[in-house]
């Protein structure tokens, strides 16, 4: 009689003999099997975690070039007509207030110019810089009232009132309106430096 041949004898049920050796290697298999999903399902959510940080941060890079967009974006006023930029120094005001609006008026129609042939830019309410300024209005003359012309990117040392060629822009700095207002001497520089524009006599 074999070892196990007594047991129908005792048990009136089906039995089913399972080795042990065999059951103890189909558990550890089943272990390793269940280590193995483990390690896959751990290295998976690494990967969604990486391509989850990939997509935040081209969402981030996006997001901060339309705010570099939007502060390097400008508004101006007039027509720009003749390729002329004006640039103002306004803090209180989007633009000129009356009184200075009507002194460069007439500065303009000293040289046969209205406010249709420039673009006025307050540099006081906008973030571009000059280069900006250009890609959009392409000026080939440009006056600073006021403007730190350095703080827009424009590295050179002007003389006031003395028209100075960079390039295809003539640039001439003058004092700003306040200053204009008050002396007729800075006045009269002001205008002997603008007949030298081609667009202010022509």
């Amino acid at each position: 009689m074999q070892e196990y041949d007594f047991l129908p004898y005792v048990f009136t049920e089906q039995l089913y003999y399972i080795d042990a050796v065999e059951s103890e290697w189909k558990i550890e298999a089943v272990e390793n099997q269940e280590q193995e999903v483990e390690t896959h399902s751990g290295v998976s959510d690494m990967e969604t975690n990486t391509l989850k940080q990939e997509i935040e941060k081209v969402k981030s890079e996006n997001t901060t070039t339309t705010q570099e967009k939007q502060n390097n974006d400008f508004s101006y006023f007039g027509k720009n007509r003749k390729n002329f930029l004006i640039l103002i120094n306004e803090t209180e005001h989007d633009k000129l207030n009356e009184v200075d609006n009507k002194l460069l008026t007439g500065i303009l129609a000293a040289g046969q110019l209205s406010l249709g042939d420039v673009a006025i830019v307050n540099m006081a309410k906008t973030e571009a810089n000059f280069l900006d300024i250009y890609k959009k209005l392409k000026p080939t003359s440009v006056v600073s009232f006021g403007v730190d012309t350095k703080e827009m990117g424009v590295p050179h040392d002007f003389e006031l009132y003395k028209p100075t060629k960079i390039k295809a822009i003539t640039w001439i700095i003058s004092h700003n309106f306040v200053a204009l207002h008050t002396d007729k001497t800075k006045k009269l520089g002001l205008w002997t430096a603008l007949k030298a524009l081609e667009c202010y006599t022509s």
